[in-house]
């Protein structure tokens, strides 16, 4: 799968005594635009996947170009990732955001959750969000690290959210 480019994201969210968990995940996509949803897939035996299904609600931290130190750290096996990454509550669900690195986040209450193989695909309805200035997305492709060529697309972007 890996001649198949993405973009990169840290998907968290709250364990039930409200600390933080998070994970990179490059298959992420959109899902419908009425309702506003999105997918992300998680291996079936992640920690963070029980924590989202417990929880109901998780956030996709779309990563920012220049931020391959912030995908490879939620993608190690530190046992504390937030412990050297500075996050604050998102706006809606006060969900682990990570204003310095994204482009955008996205706050999902869960939908629901379709095991396929060795991952889950959790579809999340998106109730909230919140758009970066910032220079662009992250993407990956091969193995490797780029930022999207060209001007700053970050400001263009919008979040559609429920009520």
């Amino acid at each position: 799968m890996g001649a198949l480019p993405s973009g990169v994201t840290v998907v968290t969210t709250l364990d039930p005594q409200a600390a933080p968990h998070g994970f990179t995940c490059s298959a992420a996509c959109s899902v419908s635009q009425d309702p506003p949803l999105l997918l992300v897939c998680v291996h079936s035996r992640s920690r963070v996947l029980r924590e989202m299904l417990a929880t109901g609600a998780f956030a996709v931290n779309i990563l920012r170009d220049r931020r391959e130190w912030v995908s490879a750290h939620f993608a190690s096996r530190a046992g504390d990732r937030f412990a050297s990454v500075a996050w604050q509550p998102s706006g809606r669900l006060g969900l682990p955001w990570l204003p310095d690195h994204t482009v955008a986040c996205a706050e999902c209450r869960l939908d629901s959750a379709i095991t396929a193989g060795d991952h889950t695909v959790v579809i999340g309805t998106i109730v909230g969000g919140e758009a970066r200035q910032a220079r662009g997305p992250l993407m990956y492709w091969r193995r490797e690290y780029a930022g999207w060529p060209g001007r700053d697309l970050a400001s263009g972007l919008s979040l559609a959210t429920e009520g």
